[in-house]
């Protein structure tokens, strides 16, 4: 018996889990995050007191949308580390996969809550007497430039995590395979479009990073809700002991 087909059967549980609960909050994840970024409320104002009054005035909503994607991230990484566990701990590809994505998500974590609370509460406090606007429009462009390096951050960290993992199923067959393909496609655009951008990142750049980070997604979900892909690989499991 060759060293490939050992390591299938290490990794192969007899009866494996039903992962389509994760499958489809995997998929949910994925689209709401895409559905509530663009729900997201511009500021378009001059000047620093109307910037710090639009912030206000928006924060209900800000805040609605941030604590969505906070909840939507939890879901990413959920269906992540369900994947992971489909296709082995025992594979080192898989664990530095997993703890290389839930890095990213912690970055994100931090991105979102200070672009979703903390903006919102520089801006209200700078608005108070004694305080000065201008001031307060420096800080809130000091939390953009907070929120851009943690985004980008978990864009990397993230994207390793999708080709590492890609690089794994590539080594399956059919749907696995056709997903790994997708995961290197995709895992690759993210750290591409950052260093041919960096650091004047304008929103078609961000737009494509979460559009390529939808189509893993949705590919990994379908691959977490077809239980027949899993259940032939270990139906295989008593032939390749015969072997």
């Amino acid at each position: 018996m060759d060293k490939h087909r050992r390591d299938d059967i290490d990794t192969v549980a007899p009866h494996p889990a039903d992962t389509r609960a994760a499958g489809i909050l995997l998929a949910v994840a994925a689209v709401m995050s895409i559905v509530f970024v663009a729900l997201d409320p511009e500021v378009r104002a001059t000047t620093s007191r109307a910037i710090l009054e639009a912030l206000v005035a928006n924060a209900p909503m800000h805040r609605l949308v941030h604590a969505v994607e906070l909840a939507c991230v939890a879901g990413l990484g959920f269906g992540f580390v369900s994947l992971a566990s489909r296709l082995g701990w025992r594979r080192p590809a898989v664990i530095g996969a997993c703890l290389t994505y839930l890095v990213g998500c912690i970055a994100m974590v931090v991105a979102a809550v200070t672009d979703g609370f903390i903006t919102g509460d520089v801006a209200s406090y700078y608005l108070q007497p004694g305080h000065g606007v201008d001031t307060g429009r420096e800080m809130i462009h000091l939390c953009y430039v907070v929120v851009q390096d943690f985004a980008t951050a978990s864009w990397f960290f993230q994207s390793v995590g999708v080709l590492t993992m890609a690089g794994t199923l590539l080594q399956r067959q059919g749907l696995q395979r056709v997903v790994g393909a997708l995961g290197v496609a995709t895992g690759a655009l993210a750290p591409i479009a950052i260093v041919a951008t960096y650091p004047t990142m304008d929103t078609t750049v961000v737009v494509g990073i979460l559009l390529a980070q939808l189509v893993w997604n949705v590919a990994a979900a379908t691959l977490l809700l077809n239980r027949a892909t899993w259940q032939a690989r270990a139906s295989e499991r008593p032939a390749l002991q015969m072997a």
